[in-house]
């Protein structure tokens, strides 16, 4: 599966597009590479997101094909480490 579908099914973005500025600047890596949209995940990939506050680190527990509930989305990653970023 490309990775920005996994992280729309996953509701880690809520959108396919809400992920693009994140592409585009380099926010997000694929088992510590920086990850292009297309990039295919597999179960226990670890996903990291970069954004300005903090940095969150996703490992792939699951992967649907379709859309599935909020419930259902939060099984299908754990967080493995959450770090906030101090911008001065």
């Amino acid at each position: 599966m490309r990775l920005d579908k996994y992280l729309k099914i996953s509701l880690i973005f809520k959108t396919r597009s809400g992920s693009e500025k994140y592409f585009e600047n380099d926010g997000i890596l694929l088992n510590g590479k920086t990850a292009k949209q297309a990039a295919a995940v597999k179960i226990g990939d670890i996903i990291t997101i970069k954004s300005p506050d903090k940095i969150t680190e996703y490992r792939i527990l699951d992967i649907q094909e379709k859309n599935v509930s909020k419930q259902t989305a939060k099984t299908l990653y754990e967080i493995v480490k959450e770090e906030k970023v101090e911008l001065f």
